[in-house]
């Protein structure tokens, strides 16, 4: 399976300007059910990405407000991506060793999707079920 049998077409990208307010990226967060936002600078272009673990680490346990932060200021800069045509195992392996829960997905140097470990785990899920039930098949003689 690969990176880009996860994206669905409905899947858009929450993006906030890194002079945004934390505070109007969590907010933006909390109203999408999502766990991060990819952050961009004034042309567009992304320059990091701020997670529900920054608001924890660097903005909560520092005592301090977010809508006193800007995104510059309290996200993670280095952006780990993968390209649609990744394994997903490889991606998973990765986001582990890196301890990432939120992957940017590129298509060159143009991001399309941001993934989760849980979009990740979904697949799974599926995989090992429809496996499943190809074997139920085989020893019921249904094949």
């Amino acid at each position: 399976m690969r990176v880009r049998d996860l994206i669905r077409e409905e899947m858009e990208i929450l993006a906030h300007r890194e002079d945004e307010s934390a505070l109007n990226a969590t907010l933006s967060m909390v109203k999408t059910r999502r766990g991060s936002v990819l952050v961009v600078d004034a042309e567009g272009r992304p320059v990091g990405i701020f997670t529900e673990r920054d608001l924890m680490v660097r903005i909560v346990a520092k005592g301090l407000h977010p809508g006193d932060c800007t995104l510059s200021e309290v996200m993670t800069r280095e952006l780990f991506t993968a390209p649609l045509d990744e394994k997903v195992t490889t991606v998973r392996r990765e986001m582990r060793r890196r301890h990432i829960r939120h992957l940017p997905v590129v298509d060159g140097t143009r991001i399309v999707a941001v993934l989760s470990m849980r979009d990740l785990l979904r697949a799974d899920f599926e995989e090992t079920r429809d496996e499943a039930a190809a074997l139920r098949g085989y020893i019921h003689g249904e094949v």
